[in-house]
């Protein structure tokens, strides 16, 4: 089989049947954004890329599992989004989201968001610790949508809720950023 043709799902099948090449074409093919997901989640990239070693690990043992008809890469996110949150329950600390090292982990990314490269370092500040502060379901939610470029039907399935309920976190979320940073640049208005 050429690898480079074949479906995520054909490889899968191939992996459980202990083909290495194939398993070598999945990691190569998802590697990079499964790392950029764990390292925005997490905010550190060294532990991102052994988590990122995990998750391929439980993809090689667990391939044979594998079932789904096309849903290679929201399986994939599942396991990511996972792990990171056991790490970050083990760590019992909330993770901050630095916005200038997402800027240049993901610059070679297409799901780099030019509008965030233009804005000062003190709103990006301002940014991160409002995204910070959210209670830890929102922060995930807002984080998998917006820098992880997971669409809603994928952070539901990653985080085992409804649709409406990633919506309802994402805007809460969303909302409760917008108050943060606009509270605060009222704040500064009143000062002068």
């Amino acid at each position: 089989m050429r690898y480079r043709e074949g479906t995520d799902d054909d490889l899968v099948r191939a992996v459980a049947e202990g083909d290495a090449a194939a398993f070598s074409e999945l990691m190569q093919r998802h590697r990079r954004w499964v790392c950029n997901l764990l390292a925005t989640i997490t905010n550190d990239r060294e532990q991102a890329e052994d988590l990122t070693q995990e998750v391929f690990a439980r993809v090689h043992r667990h391939a044979g599992c594998y079932r789904g008809q096309g849903q290679f890469t929201a399986w994939l996110k599942k396991i990511a989004v996972n792990l990171a949150r056991s790490y970050l329950t083990r760590q019992k600390q909330a993770p901050l989201l630095s916005l200038s090292a997402l800027e240049a982990e993901l610059a070679g990314d297409e799901r780099f968001d030019p509008m965030m490269a233009f804005l000062s370092k003190g709103v990006q500040e301002e940014i991160r610790v409002a995204i910070s502060s959210l209670p830890d379901e929102q922060r995930l939610a807002v984080i998998m949508r917006y820098f992880g470029g997971m669409s809603v039907q994928d952070i539901a399935w990653a985080m085992q809720c409804a649709e409406g309920t990633i919506k309802s976190r994402i805007f809460h979320g969303l909302r409760a950023i917008r108050a943060t940073v606009t509270g605060t640049r009222k704040g500064r208005a009143d000062h002068r």
